[in-house]
């Protein structure tokens, strides 16, 4: 499992984007592997409330792909 860069670092809160929602975390989980095998940092935000009560996915806005803010620019080249 992907960790938050604030998880990894617990004295650093880095600013994150949301790259991509979806209403399902194994469509997430593809991206931010994809991502990663490209040596990008991301993680899923929300996974676990979309599993438990899957009706919530809609109100909490899905289930979201992060990445650190610097990471941006290589994101949308990747995904380009």
């Amino acid at each position: 499992t992907s960790r938050s860069p604030a998880e990894r670092d617990p004295g650093r809160s880095a600013p994150v984007t949301t790259i991509a929602t979806f209403s399902k975390p194994e469509e997430a989980h593809l991206l931010r592997l994809r991502l990663e095998a490209a040596g990008i940092p991301a993680f899923v935000q929300d996974e676990n409330i979309v599993q438990l009560h899957w009706l919530y996915s809609n109100a909490i806005g899905g289930v979201r792909v992060q990445v650190p803010d610097d990471e941006v620019t290589a994101v949308r080249e990747f995904l380009a």
